[in-house]
């Protein structure tokens, strides 16, 4: 027997002016990005939600990098996760870039 009740899945939007973003910063670096949208879980007779966050698979030369987004869904607006840590936009787009230079120099 299920004691939470019913819940509801809905599938998390992801914004166009981060993906355009993502997306120039990818192509000028030879970098591949690939989304998956989150989900937000809302159970029945209860006051509580669950977010899965968006990803966000970069890849290049088969070295893959994932970086987790809420988008405006979380009490950080517009926060990136890697590794635990916290980036905006702009430090998340500098932080990629670098980590496939130095992945790609080391393999070299």
């Amino acid at each position: 027997m299920n004691n939470i009740g019913k819940f509801k899945i809905e599938k998390m939007i992801f914004n166009n002016e981060v993906k355009e973003s993502l997306n120039k910063m990818a192509k000028h670096s030879g970098i591949k990005v690939e989304y998956y949208n989150g989900f937000i879980v809302m159970f029945d007779r209860v006051n509580i939600h669950a977010l899965t966050p968006h990803r966000i698979v970069f890849s290049k030369n088969e070295v893959y990098l994932l970086v987790l987004y809420y988008d405006e869904y979380h009490e950080d607006d517009n926060i990136f996760y890697v590794d635990r840590e916290k980036y905006t936009l702009l430090t998340v787009k500098k932080y990629i870039r670098n980590y496939f230079i130095n992945i790609n120099s080391t393999n070299n």
